[in-house]
């Protein structure tokens, strides 16, 4: 998966998201065309994995009803990324290059960790 295709999945889940919740009447046509303004002004192509997970947060800063979507991706970042630095800090740690372990954990935690796609895909319903 490239970072416009992850890009592009996000607008994807809002967009059916924005139309459950104006066919349930939840959202009025103003509301639904502020969040995906919102969206599009946040996620723009050409954006990298480090990009990307540094946005996503963000898209419910404003729009709270963006968090079911969000979330997911946040976890995600967390699952796989996040744990997987903190292994790699701790390992560090034991070759007993500290200076490099403080510097990845803070990466991490900024979410500025290089990232590069290994593979996967969620499981569609």
């Amino acid at each position: 998966m490239t970072p416009d295709e992850l890009r592009e999945q996000i607008e994807l889940e809002v967009i059916e998201f924005i139309k459950m919740k104006l066919d349930n009447g939840e959202f009025t046509d103003v509301r639904a065309k502020a969040i995906a303004q919102r969206v599009l002004d946040i996620l723009v192509p050409g954006m990298t994995f480090e990009q990307l997970y540094r946005a996503i947060p963000t898209l419910d800063d404003t729009m709270p009803e963006l968090a079911p979507i969000v979330l997911p991706h946040v976890r995600d970042y967390d699952t796989n990324v996040t744990r997987q630095a903190l292994e790699n800090v701790r390992n560090l740690i034991k070759q007993g290059q500290f200076d490099a372990a403080a510097t990845l954990g803070k990466k991490a935690s900024n979410r500025d960790v290089d990232l590069m796609w290994t593979g996967g895909s969620k499981k569609q319903e």
